[in-house]
């Protein structure tokens, strides 16, 4: 196979290779082939999982892959301070991610949201669009707050499935200014404890809002169906 391409540009392998849409283990196949082939897929690779298995390899793991854009971090046995170290660490490397998974494995003990660690990672990773946040200990507000400072510039935003929630995580007060997320498009906020007040404090707050997802949401009192038409202060949103 190697000799077939060889005489080919390397700009056109690396379409080709682009082309194929392969997950870890087409590449991986890729690499034996020949050098050549292991050079273009490593600049081809633009998305890696961490676990911790992989964390002694850091430097490594993104030396190799220079143009890695997304990051899937799925937390095993790992205390906040843990995390907030390997936030930390990340953010010493010259990265251009745009999408950021942080998620805890099954049967691992529950964290609050690491927000040592991502201050930290705001410092280098300016252009953060995607934000999941996916069944830490608890969410609420200043949750929300923190992340806008943080990352201003996210088009999505995903705190699924928390451990743990109450009916005044997400409770808005005329003191609250309104959430400075100017290109939110994308909103997940399912597992929730999220009342229909917070609802029309996004749609306010983020003017070019399309989609608030919603899923498992728990609520106080008889709101009626979410989504139902005219409950909400937009109608060009969609509410999942």
């Amino acid at each position: 196979m190697a000799a077939v391409f060889s005489d080919l540009p390397e700009d056109l392998l690396e379409c080709i290779i682009k082309s194929l849409n392969g997950d870890n283990r087409t590449f991986k196949s890729l690499t034996v082939v020949s050098k050549q082939f292991l050079s273009i897929t490593n600049r081809v690779r633009f998305s890696v999982r961490i676990t911790d298995e992989t964390i002694p390899f850091l430097p490594r793991l993104f030396h190799r892959f220079p143009n890695l854009t997304s990051l899937h971090l799925t937390l095993l046995s790992k205390t906040l301070e843990e995390v907030d170290a390997l936030l930390t660490l990340i953010s010493t490397f010259p990265l251009h991610i745009t999408s950021l998974n942080l998620s805890n494995g099954l049967h691992t003990k529950f964290i609050p949201v690491p927000a040592k660690g991502l201050i930290a990672l705001s410092k280098t990773l300016k252009n953060l669009r995607s934000l999941t946040l996916y069944r830490l200990f608890h969410f609420d507000k200043k949750d929300l707050f923190l992340i806008a400072d943080c990352f201003p510039l996210l088009e999505e935003l995903n705190l699924r499935y928390p451990r743990v929630c109450g009916s005044q995580d997400f409770m808005i007060d005329e003191n609250d200014p309104l959430l400075a997320l100017p290109n939110l498009r994308k909103i997940n906020l399912s597992g929730n404890h999220i009342e229909d007040q917070f609802i029309n404090f996004l749609c306010h707050s983020c003017k070019v809002l399309q989609v608030v997802m919603i899923i498992d949401r728990i609520i106080s009192g008889e709101p009626g169906e979410f989504g139902e038409n005219g409950k909400y202060d937009r109608s060009d949103i969609i509410y999942l």
